[in-house]
């Protein structure tokens, strides 16, 4: 019975043990909640923020990017990642990785392709780097075609119309892209090229965005977050999204409409219009007509005489009369005056606003990009541009973009010379940029300097501190309150510069830097292991 009881007690406590150690799963939810869990997902389309197709938006950043505050601006965020050599001009630079930098024979082989190759699609890539960045930062994507052949690998790229991105639709299979649809318009029959990875160059821009657009409604079932395998998911079209002229569709739009309002002001005020009395009292309908007829003959002879006097005609040199017949009282013009003239400035303050929202939006200081006047400190001195953290944070994604499109560019460089090919992540090159006319960079150098300058301070402090000779406990107090050090580090400062005793003679410590003397050890206080003798 002890034994059965025994064996009964130990299979139960595994049970209990198997039941608290198994962790719930997602299939334990309740199926009720499953049904009714399509109901609470997604959002509820907004009317300024409805889904629009791949059409609508692009063509709405293409009516932007011809604002040419929106342009520059994007200009300035290019150059601020790619920055740019003072006397070559490139912004690309292809070094050997340091996982090459070795003494192994490996290492020297792929250290000297990487330095040949350098020299022959180094100048490539620099020539369209500007421009790929340029187009995908607006368009959240940019294509070149690529052309290679069997002996040079890649040895030319093609970045123009016919590689626009909105004429390019990238497929995806689970985020990976496999190829592309490409509209050729170039005859009267609109046909689709279709190209893969090797023929066709992709700048992706991380998609921080979510862009509401409406999907193709082929694809509307297919599902893609149940698969496990990337190769097993379906092909779909890649989504528009990326680009940085998404969050300022809106302020683009305000900026617009109150500029125009503001020039269509401008120009009604520039008309001058006056509205004339006349007596015709007693005169006769014929002579009403035909006077009225005349005077309205000489009011086009004066203003065409002014038109004549713009351009620089006859006008200016001469005195023009026009006479005004009256009799008595009668046929006397009175001017009312121009309903139309304003009475009041212009306002420009709902356009600032919009204008501001425009710049904040965009990353970029608004002096920057049309109103030198707002800049502080003068043009010269850049601030805004190397020491925005809007910028810097920008330039990081650009780089990263044409970091990885190139990457797979020069795998397929290799891979034709070479027959080599290399993991993500083991490449024996690296893209480097030209580091001190790019704004992450000019920050990066900036913040060491500024490290730089404060640890010469702390020393020049703590050697300031030791001469003085406080105390550990002052000194701990200086460092902590004066200098705002962590306790843990000032303390440890301030026992590395307590002054330390002299080692004990005779049992004495004795300081001889402040007995102001100087003491000899005699013989007999040296250690015997030295091997002196008394002599």
């Amino acid at each position: 019975m002890k034994i059965q009881k025994f064996l009964a007690n130990m299979l139960t406590d595994n049970r209990i043990a198997q039941q608290h150690d198994k962790s719930a799963s997602i299939h334990d939810v309740d199926r009720n909640y499953e049904l009714l869990n399509q109901q609470g997902l997604g959002n509820i389309h907004h009317k300024d923020n409805k889904p629009r197709t791949r059409q609508q938006i692009y063509t709405m950043w293409d009516l932007m990017l011809k604002d040419p505050q929106i342009g520059e601006a994007l200009g300035l965020h290019v150059t601020a990642a790619l920055g740019g050599h003072e006397s070559t001009g490139d912004t690309i630079f292809i070094t050997p990785h340091e996982r090459v930098r070795g003494k192994g024979r490996r290492a020297e082989d792929l250290r000297k392709k990487v330095e040949r190759e350098e020299k022959t699609i180094g100048p490539l890539l620099n020539r369209y780097a500007f421009a790929l960045c340029r187009q995908a930062i607006v368009y959240g994507d940019s294509y070149a075609r690529i052309y290679s052949d069997n002996r040079r690998g890649v040895y030319d790229l093609m970045n123009n119309r016919h590689t626009a991105p909105p004429l390019i639709m990238p497929f995806e299979q689970g985020g990976k892209t496999i190829g592309f649809h490409a509209l050729e318009d170039e005859d009267k029959q609109r046909t689709i090229a279709k190209l893969n990875p090797s023929q066709l160059l992709r700048v992706k821009m991380q998609r921080v965005d979510i862009v509401p657009q409406v999907p193709l409604q082929v694809w509307q079932d297919s599902k893609i977050l149940t698969y496990d395998i990337q190769s097993d998911c379906p092909l779909l079209p890649a989504d528009v999204g990326g680009s940085f002229l998404y969050q300022i569709e809106e302020p683009w739009k305000d900026v617009t409409i109150a500029r125009a309002g503001l020039n269509n002001q401008q120009i009604a005020d520039s008309v001058r219009q006056a509205f004339l009395t006349m007596n015709m009292e007693g005169m006769p309908p014929a002579q009403q007509k035909k006077y009225k007829a005349a005077l309205e003959k000489m009011l086009i002879n004066y203003r065409d005489k002014v038109e004549e006097a713009f351009e620089g005609g006859e006008a200016l040199y001469g005195t023009q009369y026009h006479v005004m017949p009256q009799w008595g009282e009668k046929q006397i013009l009175q001017s009312v005056g121009d309903l139309s003239q304003r009475s009041t400035p212009l306002n420009e303050g709902t356009l600032m606003v919009n204008l501001r929202r425009l710049a904040g939006g965009l990353g970029i200081d608004l002096s920057l990009i049309g109103w030198a006047d707002m800049l502080a400190g003068g043009l010269g001195d850049g601030a805004a541009f190397y020491t925005s953290a809007q910028i810097m944070r920008r330039s990081t994604m650009i780089r990263q973009a044409l970091i990885d499109a190139y990457n797979h560019i020069m795998s397929i460089h290799w891979g034709i010379k070479y027959g080599e090919y290399f993991k993500d992540g083991e490449y024996p090159w690296a893209f480097d940029f030209y580091s001190d006319q790019n704004a992450a960079a000019t920050q990066a150098l900036n913040n060491k300097q500024n490290r730089a300058n404060t640890t010469m301070m702390t020393l020049q402090t703590v050697a300031m501190l030791k001469e003085t000779n406080m105390g550990k406990e002052v000194n701990q107090l200086i460092l902590e309150d004066d200098l705002g050090m962590d306790m843990a580090q000032a303390e440890k400062i301030a026992e590395a510069i307590e002054p330390k005793p002299m080692m004990p003679i005779d049992g004495q410590n004795i300081d001889n830097q402040a007995m102001g003397e100087t003491r000899y050890a005699q013989d007999d206080d040296l250690p015997d292991e030295l091997g002196l003798d008394d002599e």
